[in-house]
């Protein structure tokens, strides 16, 4: 629910605004094509270079539910189209067999791409317009994962574990989040060419911080099912389909204003070559 001061203090100190409700949805597609090569002795070495391209549409309505076109529209949410290169990804990853096992642990950094914006909180208390989604980070964010695969005949599991860890604020005062998630679930080999899978992930996300400001932060617990199609000893194909289950936010009070994602769909396509090297979209 947004409501004076905080829409606009500048605007709020001259007009009267009632308290009213603004629905924002967001369409999110990213293109994340990657590159990865063999070292030998279960090395790899790994580069992402993702894309993103985001159509977010914005409601205002009254607490009655009627339309509701408020003054400062434009400052904090508007239809807009975002699009770009978001931060990338480098690393190095470790994995090793143990009779129908699997396992890798991965260390890496991003990569800052992506364009960021000013701090938008500032900007408020100045009553000028701003942009909450960065496209990037404008920092080097360490990466840590660990991850395991378990096959013998038909059925099977996997787990993972990942984080990330920021040390370091970007020139214009912003500080990504601290996130970590943790997940796994069952598999099966339903014909020899075709694996599904059901998932449960959990997402901890700690504040994003503007000027040593805190602000939201969230826990998330995900269920999904995907499925893996061998198309040829190179050639394999890839579909996930996740939704969010249960959210809550770090902020009690802003619960209601978090940005929840309903349903994330994933396709993908690996290709090995047989020396070893691999590339994935």
């Amino acid at each position: 629910m947004a409501e004076c001061p905080e829409v606009d203090p500048v605007l709020c100190a001259t007009e009267t605004i009632p308290a009213h409700l603004h629905d924002q949805h967001i369409d999110w597609l990213r293109v994340d094509p990657g590159l990865s090569v063999g070292l030998g002795r279960g090395w790899q070495v790994g580069v992402n270079l993702p894309a993103d391209l985001r159509v977010a549409r914005v409601d205002y309505t009254t607490l009655d539910g009627d339309p509701y076109d408020p003054p400062y529209a434009d400052i904090h949410h508007r239809d807009e189209t975002l699009a770009g290169l978001v931060d990338g990804a480098l690393g190095v990853r470790r994995y090793a067999t143990t009779g129908h096992g699997v396992y890798g642990a991965a260390l890496g950094v991003t990569l800052p791409f992506g364009r960021t914006e000013e701090d938008p909180f500032a900007l408020t208390e100045q009553g000028l317009e701003h942009q909450h989604q960065q496209l990037g980070t404008g920092t080097f964010v360490p990466t840590a994962g660990a991850d395991a695969i378990y096959s013998a005949g038909r059925w099977g599991g996997l787990a993972w574990g990942a984080g990330r860890v920021p040390l370091y604020e970007n020139r214009k005062g912003y500080r990504p989040p601290l996130t970590a998630t943790l997940g796994g679930g069952p598999t099966l080999r339903i014909v020899p060419t075709l694996q599904g899978l059901a998932s449960a992930e959990l997402l901890v996300e700690g504040p994003e911080r503007w000027a040593g400001e805190p602000h939201g932060g969230r826990v998330a617990v995900l269920a999904g099912v995907g499925a893996l199609w061998s198309v040829s000893d190179r050639v394999v194909l890839q579909a996930s389909a996740r939704a969010t289950a249960w959210q809550g936010s770090a902020e009690a009070e802003s619960d209601e204003g978090a940005l929840v994602q309903p349903l994330i769909v994933g396709v993908g396509l690996s290709w090995t070559r047989p020396s070893g090297a691999a590339t994935e979209e």
